[in-house]
């Protein structure tokens, strides 16, 4: 998902059409639109002075408290020229909003100064017309990657280690709380079961296509196409389902799983992977090509078991091993010793509490939704922290430096 909101200016007609169509497929949020920057500058100048009152903060002086303009959020402006006898009017929107890159759109010149000027007055990429897709792109993201620092292009693996371990659960949970959380991020989560689906079932929601009509096209198909192919839960959070009808089973190589969550990673800010318990290559290559990973198991011989094997193949990549259904009264499955037998210093938890779940599950809601009191969402809220924390704390500043390789690798380059 593009980072900053977009404000085009001075398009119309078929640029203007064509200009939402490539913003759309970049899931880039259009702000505004206006016919020339004079009417955008008094526009957006007037709405960030609305708000002080209602929105403003207030610190307290010796005499009198003293207010304090909310934060104006970083924007991308798009602006249409049709000369460069229009390019001053650029300099003047960089004036009035310093910080915010701007993308010049105009036509091709033989004049080679031309581009140079538009820089000076303040252009941060310049897109010649008529529009290419992939110069547009390669502009995009430039600016995402010089004016937007989230915790974005993280793919985050919950896997579970056994079958019937309630990995399903956890990361539908996972993946709406860090929505919740984080008002500038979408999140994405992607089943990536080729036979039975359960998140239709466990959100009660009827995906017009799945996982399955995807990686069997997925040389063919774009991003536009691939956004409509996401259902929406609620606002900044989709799913991408397993299929859940009757379907022939699909045989697929690692590789086009993998560039199916590459192109999943172009769409959204978090992607969270509901990886089923295979064992099979898509199960190891799709753990290897996430960020991070959340390995579920139980407390039962066999899932210890597998989390040791599996904890041992993912060697330094970031990773979590989580107990689900966790209960702390159990003789020979405490954490101490749990810790002790698989090697590791952390082991998370998750409280047992099937009533609440079950509850959530029969309504196809999420457990924020409908047993907001219940200790497993306090666990599990707890765990969506840690992958993805709040901004500005000192985690969010040392993952910040992945989000660049992340870029890198949906851009099909190698460090």
């Amino acid at each position: 998902m593009f980072p900053l909101q977009v404000t085009i200016i001075g398009c119309g007609g078929d640029l203007l059409q064509l200009l939402r169509l490539e913003l759309s497929v970049h899931a880039a949020r259009i702000e505004s639109e206006f016919l020339g920057v004079e009417s955008a500058i008094a526009s957006l100048r007037a709405a960030a002075e609305q708000p002080v009152a209602a929105g403003a903060t207030t610190r307290q002086s010796k005499n009198k408290p003293e207010v304090t303009a909310p934060e104006i959020p970083r924007r991308l402006f798009i602006v249409h020229v049709d000369s460069d006898q229009e390019l001053p009017a650029i300099k003047r929107l960089s004036s009035f909003f310093p910080g915010n890159p701007i993308l010049v759109l105009m036509e091709a010149s033989g004049d080679s100064s031309i581009p140079i000027q538009a820089m000076r007055m303040g252009a941060s990429q310049i897109v010649t017309l008529p529009m290419q897709a992939d110069d547009f792109k390669l502009a995009l993201d430039c600016i995402a990657n010089q004016f937007a620092a989230p915790v974005a292009n993280q793919v985050i693996a919950v896997a579970g280690v056994t079958g019937g371990c309630g990995a399903t659960t956890l990361a539908i949970n996972i993946a709406f709380e860090i929505a919740q959380a984080h008002s500038n991020l979408r999140v994405v989560l992607a089943e990536l079961s080729l036979q039975v689906g359960k998140l239709p079932l466990y959100l009660n929601v009827e995906p017009r296509y799945t996982t399955h009509d995807l990686i069997k096209d997925i040389h063919r198909i774009d991003l536009y196409f691939m956004q409509q192919a996401l259902t929406p839960i609620v606002e900044r959070f989709s799913i991408l389902a397993g299929p859940y009808h009757s379907v022939s089973p699909l045989v697929v190589p690692s590789a086009d799983v993998l560039l199916l969550i590459e192109c999943l990673r172009q769409l959204a800010d978090v992607v969270v992977l509901d990886v089923p318990c295979t064992y099979d290559a898509i199960y190891f290559d799709t753990l290897a090509a996430a960020d991070q990973v959340v390995l579920v198991g139980e407390q039962k011989v066999p899932s210890i078991r597998s989390l040791q094997m599996v904890n041992g193949s993912l060697g330094d990549k970031p990773h979590h091993l989580l107990l689900n259904r966790y209960d702390p009264n159990l003789p020979g499955f405490g954490t101490d010793r749990l810790k002790a037998m698989l090697h590791v210093d952390e082991l998370l938890t998750v409280a047992s509490d099937y009533a609440a779940v079950s509850s959530a599950v029969n309504q196809g809601l999420p457990l924020r939704l409908k047993e907001p009191r219940s200790r497993v969402l306090a666990d599990i809220s707890q765990l969506a922290m840690t992958l993805i924390p709040a901004e500005g704390s000192a985690e969010t500043v040392r993952k910040g430096s992945s989000v660049f390789g992340g870029m890198m690798r949906a851009l099909g380059i190698k460090k």
